[in-house]
């Protein structure tokens, strides 16, 4: 894709805001001109539905193939070989969750609210992911006796030396896959992703089946696929933006002071869905993390669904007035639990047999913390969705606040639960807290909308009439393609 996309001009320069310029900006946006620099916005916006149902949809298809890899690196490599892989990863995760700065998130903020050319966007956002990628890889391995030593214990120092790389990739394709949705490029991010898991599942299946590589091959597969698939990431918006190789410092720095807040929100949100796992390899072995890993990862599979509606969500709840950001929200929670719901009780009760026959007998442990997970991530499905909505609005100090207590009560509950009740008390004290995170939030989020509860947590008949609309085009669609493929 080599056409420049349409941009408009900022309002105002790209130093820092003065308070004349804030104000002179909202006139601007509050005058007869806003609905026209909206229509020339540089996002054409297409269909929500269209864009959520794509995104999960490619969700979907991209879950079916992470299960192949889990099969084939559970099998393969046994329970404590894969508890180390899955640390291993988790580890380079974390690290990148610490350096993002929340500049995924002021990314999209700086291109759809304020109107700042995407271009200038993208050269930021690379300059800052391949410095301080380096400097959080450099870190990481200065420290690597005392990591270690504690949360990943059983981990080989090689395994941490050969997974450095994915430090300043994963950033770069933190921040890049957020300007593309900011850009309304659905389709590239969902392309980017299936071609991205296909090649995965290709090359567990050659380096562990075929050519029986060890815990070595795996690692160095899951390291090597994100670097050759974030250099088309570069390429295609590099070609598609026209980028400049400068660094803005004045738009960094209005970036940096939106981002922060969200930063330490999305910090807080990733302790708090991955501390426990940290605690169960402090506390237990690799095999337990690779069983509690497992139950973890299944009933994730979930949220799939509010981080698919959340990720096309976003951009418009940024652009729109606060009634119908409200109203908006409230229906996509509405749906999702609606969703959510059916799925964790379809996990719970089949789970434990999926378990034993995709991964095998051996990992018939991680069926028991799976009902306390499933409940849990029903609960983190709305609190997903309802960030999303505060962050639109610049008031990430709500979910900030949300986040730290429940995750000061996450770590309370696992330090406690673990040691007495192994990976089942580490489910139990997840369960727990993302309860009472969900609850505050929705609290907060009816206290704002001034909406009844009903309308944000209860089904409607629209809602049931809409998927059975879904149902509908979907069995159409089916019965189009037998047809088609019959001729």
């Amino acid at each position: 894709m080599s056409r420049k996309v349409n941009t408009v001009q900022p309002v105002g320069d790209a130093s820092p805001a003065s308070a004349g310029e804030v104000g002179a900006r909202r006139e601007v946006l509050a005058s007869d001109e806003a609905p026209k620099r909206r229509r020339t916005a540089v996002v054409q916006d297409g269909s929500l539905l269209r864009d959520v149902f794509g995104t999960y949809g490619t969700r979907v298809v991209n879950i079916g193939l992470s299960m192949i890899t889990g099969i084939i690196t559970a099998r393969m490599l046994g329970p404590h070989k894969r508890g180390i892989f899955a640390l291993v990863y988790l580890f380079a995760s974390t690290v990148v969750t610490f350096g993002k700065l929340g500049l995924s998130q002021a990314s999209v903020y700086s291109i759809r609210r304020d109107r700042i050319p995407p271009e200038r966007v993208a050269a930021n956002a690379l300059f800052v992911s391949l410095a301080l990628g380096g400097t959080l890889a450099l870190t990481a391995w200065v420290f690597r006796e005392h990591l270690l030593a504690t949360f990943l214990r059983g981990v080989p120092v090689w395994a941490v030396v050969v997974s450095l790389p994915l430090i300043p990739v994963l950033l770069f394709e933190s921040y890049f896959n957020a300007i593309i949705q900011a850009l309304g490029q659905f389709s590239l991010y969902n392309r980017r992703l299936m071609i991205g898991t296909a090649s995965l599942v290709a090359g567990m299946f050659l380096f562990l089946v075929v050519i029986r590589g060890d815990l070595e091959a795996a690692i160095l597969v899951v390291t090597l696929n994100p670097i050759v698939m974030d250099i088309w990431l570069l390429v295609t918006v590099w070609s598609m933006l026209r980028m400049k190789l400068r660094l803005d410092l004045g738009l960094l720095g209005r970036e940096l002071r939106f981002g922060i807040k969200s930063h330490v929100q999305v910090l807080a949100q990733h302790l708090h869905l991955r501390a426990d796992v940290y605690l169960v390899a402090y506390f237990l072995n690799p095999s337990e993390v690779a069983f509690y890993v497992m139950a973890v990862r299944l009933a994730e599979f979930m949220l799939d669904i509010p981080r698919s509606v959340g990720m096309v969500l976003y951009p418009r709840l940024a652009s729109l007035d606060d009634r119908e950001m409200h109203r908006l929200s409230a229906q996509g929670c509405r749906r999702t639990l609606l969703v959510t719901s059916c799925a964790a009780v379809a996990i719970s009760l089949i789970g434990p047999l999926l378990i034993v026959l995709w991964y095998g007998r051996a990992y018939a442990p991680a069926a028991k913390p799976l009902p306390f997970i499933s409940m849990g991530i029903v609960m983190m499905s709305v609190l997903v969705l309802l960030t999303q909505t505060f962050t639109s609005r610049g008031k990430q100090q709500i979910n900030i606040a949300v986040g730290s207590v429940a995750l000061i009560g996450n770590l309370g509950l696992n330090l406690f639960l673990i040691p007495t009740m192994g990976i089942v008390g580490a489910a139990l004290a997840s369960a727990i807290s993302y309860s009472v995170a969900a609850c505050l939030l929705i609290f907060l989020f009816l206290r704002e909308s001034k909406l009844p509860i009903s309308e944000v947590l209860i089904p409607q008949r629209d809602d049931f009439r809409f998927f059975a609309r879904l149902v509908s085009r979907a069995t159409e669609r089916g019965r189009q393609l037998a047809l088609r493929w019959a001729a």
